[in-house]
């Protein structure tokens, strides 16, 4: 579904169940899944907020897989600001290698 293509294949009812679990949580940002246009284009800051509560602090419903950050990190790959992003790079480079 194209939908689901473009938050990395995270399912409708995932994310959904996910948003539900985030309600009791304290950081909206662990139930978000970024869309892909996020990645390539939200400021640094936010997308940080975004990434790092993906990959550290989701519910089970949302969890990433090593191939989900694959495809995150060759979109950061291609920004622009790639520069500016190296420690986001480096956080996935280990998530991706389960370092």
């Amino acid at each position: 579904m194209k939908t689901d293509y473009q938050y990395f294949d995270v399912p409708a009812t995932n994310r959904h169940a996910a948003k539900k679990m985030g309600k009791k949580r304290l950081y909206k940002e662990h139930s978000d899944v970024p869309t892909r246009k996020e990645v390539a284009n939200v400021d640094i800051h936010t997308l940080t907020k975004i990434l790092t509560g993906w990959m550290c602090n989701s519910p089970t419903e949302i969890i990433p897989s090593r191939t989900q950050i694959a495809e995150v990190r060759n979109i950061l790959l291609e920004r622009s600001d790639v520069s500016q992003l190296t420690g986001l790079i480096t956080m996935c480079n280990y998530y991706i290698n389960g370092d």
